[in-house]
């Protein structure tokens, strides 16, 4: 093999080697967050212990775990993702990236609503910095590893059944309970449905956007096309 050729190889063992290891680091302090959240809540006397596991941030973030774990492992282990386990970490990492611009986003809003939302740092972790991260991780994989596969345009559709069947779930449970995680799935606290709607087609879209921009990337660099 000539020097040429078996420099990027190595250079391409190298970063996936990093990236493995970062997962599987990445993997723990979603953990960590994770509970130390829990713990923070916990503080509360309202707080229900079942509420908690509702949040769309805490779904997507215990997804994430395994995730995180499967594809550490595939970056150690092998020299290519497979293509369904790349589809997954982008839909993975679309939701982070969601949840973090939908907490934000109310976070910032709070003050005109005369409340104040505490950010602890378990918090930061899960809204903020893990998504970044996470984030992060794909962009260096896809273009500082020369074998990172294109990913599909279905790729997109895929990224919409799971917040489609929480946003069920969650609007029957809150019916049931008398509880909402987020202020604009209550009807109490919304004009009416169409509100309702108008905000649920507004992620929509933005999750649509999201998943597609990361598949235009994925295609605009890549060792072979789809």
């Amino acid at each position: 093999m000539r020097e040429s050729e078996r420099r990027p190889r190595t250079r391409a063992r190298v970063v996936r080697t990093v990236l493995g290891g970062w997962r599987l680091a990445l993997a723990i302090v979603e953990v960590v967050a994770i509970v130390a959240n829990f713990t923070y809540v916990l503080g509360f006397s309202a707080f229900g212990v079942s509420n908690f596991f509702c949040y769309f941030t805490i779904m997507t973030a215990i997804a994430t775990v395994p995730t995180l774990v499967a594809s550490g492992v595939f970056a150690l282990r092998r020299p290519v993702e497979p293509r369904a386990l790349a589809m997954l970490r982008t839909v993975v990492l679309t939701h982070l990236l969601l949840s973090g611009l939908v907490f934000g986003i109310i976070v910032s809003q709070a003050s005109t609503r005369d409340y104040r939302i505490e950010v602890p740092w378990s918090d930061q972790l899960l809204h903020f910095l893990i998504p970044v991260l996470v984030l992060a991780d794909w962009l260096v994989d896809r273009f500082a590893g020369p074998l990172a596969v294109a990913l599909p345009w279905r790729t997109v559709l895929w990224a919409i059944p799971f917040p489609t069947v929480w946003l069920a779930f969650t609007l029957w449970r809150g019916q049931a309970v008398g509880w909402y995680p987020y202020f604009f799935l209550d009807p109490a606290q919304v004009s009416g449905p169409w509100e309702i709607a108008m905000y649920c087609a507004a992620v929509l879209v933005i999750i649509m956007s999201m998943t597609g921009a990361l598949v235009w990337a994925s295609r605009a660099r890549c060792l072979r096309p789809a």
